[in-house]
């Protein structure tokens, strides 16, 4: 038998081994479950009443829903000369009747039921001009909506609740138009509860869909099932179990490409706690995770993690820890071994010193392995004074990284990142394999698309991934990303970090701030092919003034990087003009000036962010909002951007009566192309409460 097969082999018994664990987690919890007796508190029962079906509420409301939406594209070429033109339009009529119910089965004890159905008509129409050609298109249809629910022998030990869900709403974004989704859902829970056990499955299915985009091979459609047990055991007044057991599926669709994910995944989690100690003051904790994963975004693994958290003092605790990770993906599987130490030393409530080690060892399967170690040491200091506060944090830390083996790939899982125009998002390794390179939201969920959400590119030996305006990425969003890349087949890294901030709060409202952050490595010694160090010193010297209705701050920054540096100043302001029941107004400014010394290219980034929210109360039944956000940016080799989205909105409401209005302009400008759009939405609601007359 080769060294695949045997890996094959090991790799069904580990899945066999999780399944058979499941199922014996399973019969031991109903065990126990039975053993400890049923919940000790009672309920004062309540009259029943004659008949099988009891309705307590019924409330009707008619509704009606009318947008349209303009969207238009111009792009230019090379000469400035416009090239393509695109205009899409889409009109739509909703009517719809929802009753709003409540009531139960023989006893709200046995069948509580409650929500809503809607039946309704919808009528669209859409109409798209491109290079001169026109096409358009009509449906119609009736249409439901509902959110349906009911909980089943709520006061029993065994209890449960199904639901069924069917709805569409708006999604706003900053700059591009807002997109509509449809979303529906269904599944049902069961509970199990005792004195000491909690036992919980469920199902759960969601079909998502999301469209309004200016290209429809934006939109999206999303489907996702996720079938859990959970246990929660008390063994006793200090010590738990938990066991977490999911199945899943989750496909993602760009609709007009073949752009798509489609991901199976078993995962078991077993975690452990106990506290012990003269005074329960220690804690013992652990955890174990398998994953299994199948199709697009086949991942699996395995970790095992124990901790030890001892106590000596009220001043002084040391925690031991150890962590064992295997992961599979692309055909390549990690071990990862590591070890930590930590020393946490209170003094005098002021001053908070960690000192922490760690020893990792990482080896690739017949491939790569490495061995990395480092120490830090970290003090944290607070302390009143006659002018306020004063705070101050230190952190020095080093590490050396040595890497043994044949030239290959490493794996990078999760790896955090923030855009934040006008700077990219820089990947930490080096020699990044850019087919591999997968980004998604922070939750890992929504997977986004090369082309039309980022772009990636490379800088020296540096990857770097740039968001693309009119995609779904937004300025300052955090997403994580995955990637493979090379390692030599020899060499040694030694990092260095200084991580040192200090401010001090004034009780007139001043705050003078200084921060750095400083890491520099040393590339002793490779074979391979040629990695440079990465050296980064960064400085922000600030001062912010802050007041009831108004604040400002001022910071300049110096990025010395060995990447892309750069000096930069920030202006921020936010002011609430006004304040009151009746009215508010509120402004939010920020200037950033960018002078980057020559990375991708030497260049000069001016940018300036206003935004402002005005509400009013007109009279007793009238309200009026607006809203708007301008955006203008300046780079001296990339051209200049403008973005605007502004929306203003009247409503009406008297009694059980609601109208409302709603206009919203887009404007997004970038070098060589133009979109902008006009949408407009009304809302009349009449709202009939208690039809049944209940008293």
């Amino acid at each position: 038998m080769d060294t695949r097969s045997s890996n094959r082999s090991a790799h069904r018994v580990q899945v066999h081994a999780v399944h058979y664990t499941l199922v014996l987690a399973c019969l031991a919890s109903c065990f126990m479950a039975s053993t400890a007796g049923a919940q000790s508190r009672t309920r004062e029962p309540e009259r029943i009443r004659p008949g099988l079906l009891h309705l307590r509420r019924l409330d009707a409301e008619w509704e009606y829903e009318g947008s349209f939406d303009r969207f238009r594209v111009r792009s230019k070429d090379g000469t400035g000369r416009t090239n393509a033109r695109q205009t899409n339009q889409t009109s739509l009529n909703r009517p719809v009747l929802t009753l709003r119910f409540q009531g139960d089965i023989v006893h709200p004890y046995l069948v509580d039921f409650y929500g809503k159905i809607g039946l309704g008509y919808s009528r669209s129409f859409y109409r798209e001009r491109r290079s001169g050609q026109s096409r358009s298109d009509r449906s119609s249809g009736y249409l439901a909506e509902f959110d349906l629910r009911a909980d089943l022998f709520k006061t029993k030990p065994v209890s449960g609740t199904v639901y069924g869900q069917r709805g569409e709403d708006r999604i706003p974004r900053l700059f591009l138009p807002t997109l509509r989704q449809r979303r529906t859902a269904y599944g049902t829970a069961w509970f199990h509860r005792t004195d000491r056990v909690l036992m919980e499955l469920s199902f759960d299915h969601f079909e998502t869909d999301r469209f309004g985009n200016r290209r429809s091979r934006d939109d999206e459609r999303i489907v996702e099932d996720y079938l859990r047990y959970s246990l929660d055991w008390t063994i006793g007044p200090d010590e738990k179990l938990k066991l977490d057991y999911e199945r899943s599926r989750r496909q993602q669709e760009f609709q007009g490409s073949q752009f798509k994910f489609d991901t199976r995944r078993d995962q078991l989690r077993l975690d452990y706690d106990r506290a012990f100690g003269d005074r329960k003051q220690h804690r013992f904790t652990a955890f174990a995770r398998f994953q299994e994963e199948s199709g697009d975004l086949a991942r699996d693994i395995f970790e095992v993690s124990p901790q030890v958290i001892l106590e000596h003092s009220k001043t002084l605790s040391t925690s031991y820890g150890y962590q064992f990770t295997r992961e599979r993906l692309d055909g390549i599987s990690v071990d990862q071994h590591r070890g930590d130490f930590q020393i946490t030393h209170r003094f005098m409530k002021n001053l908070t010193t960690t000192f922490d080690v760690f020893v990792l060892d990482e080896r690739t399967e017949n491939d790569v392995q490495t061995t990395q170690a480092g120490a830090s040491v970290a003090w944290q200091y607070t302390r009143s004074n006659p002018y306020g506060r004063l705070s101050a944090d230190l952190r020095l830390s080093g590490d050396s990284e040595q890497t043994r083996g044949n030239s290959s790939t490493r794996l990078i899982l999760n790896e955090s990142g923030t855009f934040r125009d006008p700077l990219p998002v820089y990947l930490v390794r080096p020699a990044v394999a850019r087919a591999s390179v997968l980004v998604t939201d922070s939750t890992g969920r929504i997977v986004y698309r090369i082309g039309t959400d980022y772009l990636v590119s490379t800088l020296r030996d540096r990857t770097v991934l740039t968001r693309v305006p009119s995609g779904r990425i937004v300025n300052g969003q955090t997403v994580l990303v995955d990637y493979r890349y090379r390692t030599p087949r020899s060499g040694r890294i030694d990092t260095t970090r200084i991580d040192f901030s200090i401010q001090q709060d004034f009780e007139s409202g001043w705050t003078p701030y200084y921060r750095i952050n400083y890491r520099d490595q040393d590339v002793n010694r490779t074979v391979g092919f040629l990695q440079r160090a990465d050296r980064t010193n960064n400085h922000r010297l600030g001062l912010t003034y802050s007041r009831p209705r108004w604040s400002w701050s001022a910071e300049y920054e110096i990025f010395d990087d060995t990447v892309e540096p750069y000096d930069a100043f920030h202006v921020t302001g936010n002011w609430n003009a006004i304040r009151t029941q009746d009215k508010l107004l509120d402004f939010r400014g920020r200037f950033s000036q960018y002078l980057f010394e020559g990375g991708f290219d030497k260049r000069e980034v001016s940018e300036f962010n206003l935004s402002t929210v005005y509400e009013v109360r007109l009279s007793r039944d009238w309200t009026s909002a607006v809203s708007s956000s301008y955006r203008w940016e300046d780079d001296s080799v990339r051209g200049l951007t403008t973005a605007a989205d502004i929306e203003a909105v009247l409503a009406y409401r008297y009694q059980n009566m609601s109208v409302e209005l709603s206009l919203e302009y887009d404007l997004l400008r970038i070098a060589g192309s133009k979109e902008d759009g006009m949408s407009a939405w009304v809302n009349l609601r009449w709202a009939l409460e208690d039809l049944l007359g209940t008293p």
